[in-house]
């Protein structure tokens, strides 16, 4: 009983499986790669070559931008020099020219208290800034000279270019604050407000600059940068009510005094600046 015993022991264990080795992946030379590499150029050459030319994508040379004309057009009549000088000057003092008087007080040392007054000629420049520019797209220079700003296109320009064309002598002056700053300028201390004059002084010296290479067109910074603006006459319709009518009004004022009137023949030899 012992061997039989022994023998079905032997029958009844199971023969563990050997795992097969793993082959290695056999590592092409380099040779047949670059074999491999130039044989698929070759192939994309071929379909490249098999494809007629008009099939193929052409670039077409790029045309030329057409010169834009922003000279002044015929439909408009440029203002002469009388108009063109007059309009500056109402229009700085509305801007500008009423804080000089309060700013010459105050100087003189005297007890006066200028809130009101400042009050008053902010809500002037505002006015002349930005309320008559976006409703009528006038100042009120060109409502006693009756004259009006328009691009080449015939359209007014946006109330920004009165509102830039008004901060000249601010511009100015934060100009000439920067070389103060810049003479008084230390290690450590912040640059932005020596930076933001010295944009100001520049902005000055390119108006200038320009308004002198331009002067026969009387084009400064902003009508530059505008596209083209000129100051034009303006005919009034007619058909305006209430302080609007004032204002049209202002102009025969100041027409039955000769002042801001154009003599004959004024267009022609115009030659000042802007």
């Amino acid at each position: 009983m012992g061997l039989l015993d022994r023998i079905d022991e032997e029958e009844s264990v199971e023969e563990t499986p050997v795992a097969e080795p793993v082959k290695a992946k056999e590592s092409k030379p380099r040779r047949a790669r670059r074999a491999k590499k130039s044989a698929k150029a070759e192939v994309t050459e071929a379909s490249d070559e098999a494809v007629p030319r008009s099939r193929r994508r052409s670039r077409e040379p790029r045309k030329p931008r057409e010169k834009v004309d922003r000279s002044l057009s015929k439909d408009y009549e440029r203002a002469g020099t009388a108009a063109f000088s007059f309009r500056r000057l109402i229009d700085f003092i509305a801007n500008i020219g009423w804080s000089l008087p309060i700013i010459f007080i105050m100087g003189s040392g005297s007890n006066f208290s200028p809130t009101y007054f400042l009050l008053g000629g902010l809500l002037i420049t505002i006015l002349n800034t930005v309320v008559l520019p976006i409703q009528f797209g006038r100042t009120l220079g060109n409502f006693t000279t009756r004259t009006s700003f328009v691009r080449h296109t015939g359209k007014n320009p946006a109330f920004f270019f009165h509102l830039l064309k008004a901060l000249f002598l601010p511009f100015m002056m934060a100009g000439l604050f920067s070389i103060q700053l810049g003479l008084n300028f230390e290690k450590g201390d912040s640059p932005i407000g020596l930076v933001i004059c010295i944009i100001c002084l520049l902005i000055v010296i390119a108006d200038i600059t320009i308004s002198r290479i331009r002067k026969a067109d009387r084009q400064g910074l902003w009508e530059t940068a505008f596209m083209g603006v000129h100051l034009v006459k303006h005919t009034s319709s007619g058909e305006s009510t209430g302080w609007l009518k004032r204002l049209e009004s202002s102009g025969d004022f100041f027409e039955s005094r000769g002042w801001g009137v154009d003599s004959e023949g004024g267009d022609e030899s115009d030659e000042s600046s802007d």
